[in-house]
């Protein structure tokens, strides 16, 4: 279902790959206490943004027809449409997050992939997805925190980790209750969420990664991603 290590090995495989890719990189914009990751461009309209790609050229290719800029009004967001399909995107960032501890964004989901529940293989799809990816030293199984929109009634906070990789930890943000075509913002902890999991031996950010997916549900998922950003702020609204 998914380039993140929580699939059977070819999945695992195509995400290390994705990993490897953007592994080398550069600062995101900054201005004082905010990193920019991405606002996304008017200048991309229809198109997969600049700087986000797939695991390979053939891939990133597939994910051009999934992830599109769009507009409404002046401003320029990420669309993913999702038909039966898991392709993952990403963008590579270098965050120190002991410093800019928190990532914020915004996001909207429009249609829930059917029977969606991140706890299980058969169904661990969702319509809507986040990552953080820490490198790691084995290459096919980095640390991941993944936010996602559920289209089950897990509630929100709920925690649990992917059924194909430990390393990889799944925090609900929204459900199947949460407004639908409606933009929330989000704030999450990263470094507290980090420091649960895997202690104070912090790693820094390497990648911002995306899915919207419903190949396991054979199902259709829609929503939207805008204002990607990490910051150095005193709290965090959800994900603690």
């Amino acid at each position: 279902m998914t380039l993140l290590p929580e699939k059977p090995m070819y999945k695992l495989v195509k995400f290390s790959m994705l990993f490897l890719l953007l592994f080398l990189s550069t600062n995101p914009a900054s201005a004082s206490n905010v990193l920019v990751i991405d606002h996304f461009n008017p200048a991309d309209k229809g198109k997969l943004p600049s700087q986000w790609k797939a695991r390979n050229d053939a891939q990133t290719e597939k994910a051009r027809k999934i992830y599109k800029v769009n507009m409404e009004g002046a401003n320029a967001y990420l669309s993913a449409v999702s038909k039966g399909d898991a392709v993952q995107i990403g963008k590579k960032v270098e965050v120190d997050i002991k410093k800019y501890p928190f990532l914020q964004w915004r996001w909207k989901v429009t249609k829930h992939c059917k029977g969606g529940d991140e706890r299980y293989k058969k169904s661990g799809d969702s319509a809507a997805g986040v990552y953080v990816v820490f490198p790691t030293w084995k290459m096919w199984k980095p640390k991941a925190l993944k936010y996602v929109w559920s289209a089950s009634g897990l509630e929100k906070g709920y925690r649990t980790e992917s059924p194909y990789s430990s390393e990889t930890k799944i925090i609900i943000l929204e459900n199947k209750n949460s407004p639908l075509d409606t933009w929330v913002e989000e704030k999450v902890n990263v470094l507290s969420d980090y420091e649960k999991y895997w202690g104070k031996k912090i790693k820094k950010v390497k990648l911002i990664g995306v899915l919207s997916d419903s190949d396991d549900t054979q199902s259709e998922a829609a929503a939207g991603y805008d204002d990607f950003e990490m910051t150095s702020g005193s709290s965090a609204q959800k994900g603690n």
